[in-house]
């Protein structure tokens, strides 16, 4: 049967130039900029959202990040399949405008069950962009450039990052937190027809050379068969969740954990937060993709132990924030953002490089899943219940008891990176005898 997409996805064999690949960069790094920055700035808006409907810790954890989390198990993979088999361009414009939709139905939301509504929006949003994004990425760019260009399209990821903390908490103390999530809003519905009218379509596994026929999409059950044998992937995976784990339970709780325990104002704790997140994932993001490249011309083992080596400094880095004094800990934060960065491009150029072309969006999605139902949607949720009961006990101050839990999650982390990197060359190779193998296949014969 031939593949429906592939008409759409191949029309040419020619590579586009690096002056539309440097464009196309530049629009997703805003596109997923504004994503985050939707997704992160309720992190400073739990105090007035938490006091205007009446909600709980738990009943945050819930609307904030679990929302998302159980969109991602619903629909991240099916939405991946897609992508691998329709339209990358499109479905990343369709994502963009359900995001901002779904935001402003948060913004005017009066219950709780309306504002999970909205979040979970947001996560639809989100799966339908991630996968096919990175995988677009890794059809343009050959795997010896594709960490640094990872890393380029991460910035918007830091750029959000301040975005959403600094200016929502600044738009929420101007003009309330309803009216701040509608000004968010905009960017997305901008962005969404930019993507439609002035991005391209390219063959799966482009810049690899992989034939038309070695770029169709096989069947589900057979795909994820195929990505599972891969033994480094879900060792890297997990890792990665755990990972996230520790991240999220701190920086999504960090504002409300300054007005608790230091006493700092919301608009204060968001434009410094804010700032210190933005430095620090700024230079991981960016430091990040060439650091890999360069290192791992002389091992490929590099891609996986900055990610084992960033994360155990990570964990130290998080007990002072959480115990240390209060001038100390933004910058702790931008440092333990900056590690997370580090690692970040490496694992994405890691997963991308290990499986087919065919099924890139749909490894992503899984790496997605593991991560949003893991690190954004467990760890935040831990901490918000922990907190609750510890609430009798330590009052306000159980939060901050309740993050110090989640450094646990650093260990197991480590250790899977540790075993990931013991056979991720092996499985890197067969990687690059199929993508030889597709070379060859689809070469003319004489």
């Amino acid at each position: 049967m031939t593949d429906p997409g592939a008409e759409l996805l191949a029309p040419s064999e020619a590579m586009p130039s690096l002056a539309y690949r440097s464009y196309f960069l530049f629009i997703m790094v805003l596109v997923s900029a504004s994503v985050v920055a939707e997704h992160n700035m309720m992190v400073v808006l739990v105090e007035p959202i938490r006091r205007d409907l009446h909600l709980s810790d738990t009943a945050i954890g819930l609307v904030k990040d679990l929302a998302i989390a159980m969109v991602y198990i619903l629909a991240v993979i099916p939405l991946a399949r897609v992508a691998d088999r329709w339209s990358k361009r499109r479905i990343v414009a369709i994502a963009a405008a359900i995001w901002s939709l779904s935001v402003l139905i948060c913004g005017g939301a009066k219950s709780f069950w309306m504002l999970l509504t909205g979040r979970a929006g947001i996560g639809l949003g989100e799966g339908g962009f991630t996968p096919p994004s990175q995988a677009w990425i890794a059809d343009l760019f050959p795997v010896r450039r594709r960490a640094t260009a990872l890393s380029i399209f991460l910035l918007g990821a830091s750029i959000g990052n301040f975005a959403g903390p600094a200016l929502g908490g600044w738009a929420a103390h101007v003009y309330g937190w309803r009216n701040a999530m509608l000004f968010a809003s905009i960017p997305g519905f901008l962005l969404a027809p930019i993507v439609w009218l002035t991005l391209r379509d390219v063959r799966p596994g482009l810049a690899d050379g992989v034939s038309v026929v070695d770029g169709a999409s096989a069947p589900f059950l057979q795909t994820i068969r195929e990505l599972m044998a891969i033994k480094t992937l879900p060792l890297l995976i997990l890792a990665a969740a755990l990972n996230v784990t520790l991240t999220m339970g701190l920086i999504s709780w960090a504002p409300a954990f300054m007005q608790r325990t230091h006493g700092m104002p919301a608009q204060v704790a968001g434009v410094q937060m804010g700032g210190a997140l933005f430095i620090g994932s700024v230079i991981g993001h960016t430091a990040g993709g060439p650091l890999a490249d360069l290192l791992g011309r002389k091992d490929l083992r590099w891609y996986v132990w900055i990610l084992m080596g960033s994360g155990t400094i990570a964990t130290v880095v998080a007990w002072f924030i959480l115990t240390g004094p209060t001038n100390i800990v933004f910058p702790l934060f931008g440092l333990n953002l900056l590690l997370g960065g580090l690692s970040a491009a490496p694992m994405m150029a890691m997963v991308t490089a290990l499986v087919p072309a065919r099924s890139r969006s749909t490894a992503v999605a899984m790496l997605m899943v593991a991560i949003n139902v893991i690190g954004l949607g467990g760890g935040p949720l831990l901490v918000g219940m922990l907190s609750d009961l510890l609430r009798p006990v330590y009052g306000e101050a159980s939060l901050g008891f309740a993050m110090q839990w989640t450094l646990l999650a650093g260990v197991p982390s480590s250790i899977l990176a540790w075993m990931a990197s013991r056979t991720c060359r092996a499985d890197l190779a067969a990687a690059a005898a199929r993508r030889v193998g597709a070379a060859l296949g689809s070469a003319p014969s004489h």
